[in-house]
């Protein structure tokens, strides 16, 4: 992760998080948390600066929430008289959309409404600038040395 937070963005995700606990989960997040304190992993969005108040609230609400605790599934159920994502399991039924079960609206809302043209725009100014700048230094003509 270290490696690739100088190219892409990182958005950190537990997968299949309804085999935890809560308790679990939350112990699982601190870990990972502490871990991408400790080696000074960028994540996104908390590694860039909000442009606005409005944006760097959102920011802070996203961050709490990181990494996102997410369940996939690809199949449907019936649920209080409605189709719905999830996930049956021996202890019950896990509702992809659910809040209070699963992080992925949260995650969803975040790249594909709130900050999609901002991922946009990091990986192309941050990015792909950077990778860039790299290639340019190592070519002869631009005073670097050559890969090949």
């Amino acid at each position: 992760m270290k490696r690739l937070d100088q190219c892409v963005n990182i958005i950190p995700v537990i997968a299949k998080s309804d085999t935890m606990t809560l308790e679990e989960r939350d112990a699982f997040k601190g870990r990972i948390r502490e871990d991408i304190n400790h080696h000074g992993i960028n994540i996104y969005p908390c590694a860039y600066v909000a442009e606005d108040d409005e944006e760097a609230d959102e920011n802070a609400k996203i961050e709490s929430l990181l990494p996102f605790a997410v369940v996939g599934s690809d199949r449907e159920y019936k649920s209080g008289g409605k189709k719905v994502l999830g996930r049956q399991t021996k202890w019950g039924f896990v509702e992809v959309e659910n809040k209070q079960h699963c992080e992925f609206s949260h995650l969803r809302d975040m790249l594909i409404r709130t900050h999609m043209q901002d991922l946009k725009e990091t990986t192309d100014k941050v990015h792909y600038e950077n990778f860039r700048h790299s290639r340019l230094q190592a070519t002869p003509d631009y005073g670097g040395e050559s890969n090949i």
